[in-house]
């Protein structure tokens, strides 16, 4: 038996290493960009909440509570990179969110927004939290994950509770009836029809929804061009994740293969929610649970060498999931670097990346622990 068995205090840092394992999961599944340069970023966001985990309190967790952990997820990644599978995200990256506090010259004085601004977001979040649900409605009844959908972009607003309660219960409006009031600038306008396109697109679009989106662009006083142009950019965003989503849930379920049945279930089934278009989910998470093995034979050897550091990363946070005895995680290196040979790229970089990030945060955190503060040295 291991010594962290007698030591409540260092079971808990290793109970907070699945916490921190995921939130890398999500930062890496949400950027479209360079996902291992977020981690910092999200380690200052997430910090109380990491205290709190320590101190016995309760987390939404995305292998026990994933609906409530992409909604927690999805507020904290707000400032610093929207997810890339939210419809509206790129509206949040255009600022319209609260998560962000003060901009501009009342930066240097308050870290609280500007009326004007609070008003701003009030009106942009609003109107896309309509045609998020407008789009989604049109093909039939909202679903679980739609409803999650909606729920994520709620919370990335950053407004206080009195103005998102009635954004949860609204009732459908339809496009038809929908009022587009105020400035709405032309980069905003756009970022508000290619999430419209990307709500119907992560599974097919179907007609209903495209009328949702071209109406909608009418409103907006955007171009036809402007409007199919969107289009073309979402349906190729979404495509280019199918490969590296498919290389990801393979990847989990190849270093994690000793664990199914087990915790290598769902992180399979999760992380493969996380990255792969809903349209293209059912051929990957099909056989996750199955415990069929996973032969390496180089198929996604031709991932853009950006999805190849993306999938490596993910990969390795899944490995370290259960905080791993270093005999174990030499067990897990070895399949990694495997993993690595199969995707001809040196692993290095997204390893390290991971394996210091969480060291870091779990450095950070044991200043909060009762035993450190019984032990520390005082000044006399």
């Amino acid at each position: 038996m291991s010594s962290a068995s007698f030591d409540p205090e260092t079971a808990t840092l290793s109970r907070l290493v699945a916490t921190l394992a995921e939130d890398a999961i999500f930062a890496l599944s949400a950027s479209k960009d360079d996902p291992l340069s977020l981690l910092e970023g999200l380690a200052r966001r997430r910090a109380d909440a990491y205290a709190a985990a320590v101190q016995g309190a309760r987390t939404a967790s995305m292998v026990e509570t994933f609906d409530a952990w992409v909604i927690e997820m999805a507020r904290v990644m707000a400032p610093l990179a929207p997810p890339a599978w939210m419809p509206m995200g790129d509206l949040i990256a255009e600022k319209v969110t609260l998560e962000i506090g003060a901009r501009g010259l009342r930066s240097l004085f308050s870290s609280k927004p500007s009326e004007k601004d609070i008003q701003r977001v009030k009106r942009l979040g609003t109107l896309a939290v309509r045609v998020l649900r407008a789009v989604f409605a049109a093909d039939g009844n909202i679903d679980g994950e739609e409803a999650r959908t909606i729920a994520a972009l709620i919370a990335s607003l950053g407004l206080p509770e009195t103005d998102t309660a009635p954004l949860h219960t609204e009732e459908v409006v339809l496009v038809d009836r929908l009022d587009v009031y105020g400035e709405v600038e032309p980069q905003v306008a756009r970022a508000l029809v290619r999430g419209a396109w990307l709500a119907a697109a992560w599974d097919t679009i179907d007609p209903r929804e495209e009328r949702v989106v071209r109406t909608l662009g009418r409103k907006l006083a955007l171009s036809p061009e402007d409007v199919e142009t969107a289009r073309a950019d979402v349906l190729a965003r979404v495509d280019a994740r199918r490969l590296a989503g498919l290389a990801t849930v393979d990847y989990v379920r190849y270093i994690l293969c000793d664990r199914v049945p087990g915790t290598g279930v769902p992180l399979a089934a999760c992380t493969g929610t996380l990255m792969l278009p809903r349209r293209y989910r059912e051929e990957a998470l099909a056989q996750v649970g199955h415990g069929s093995p996973v032969t390496l034979a180089r198929r996604y050897v031709n991932l853009p060498a950006a999805d190849r550091a993306l999938v490596l990363g993910v990969v390795w946070a899944t490995a370290l999931h259960d905080d791993p005895s270093l005999g174990r995680q030499a067990l897990l290196r070895a399949r990694y670097d495997n993993i690595a040979t199969d995707l001809a790229e040196d692993g290095t970089r997204s390893r390290q990346a991971i394996s210091d990030w969480i060291g870091e945060a779990l450095a950070n955190v044991v200043g909060t622990l009762p035993s450190f503060r019984k032990g520390e040295s005082r000044p006399e």
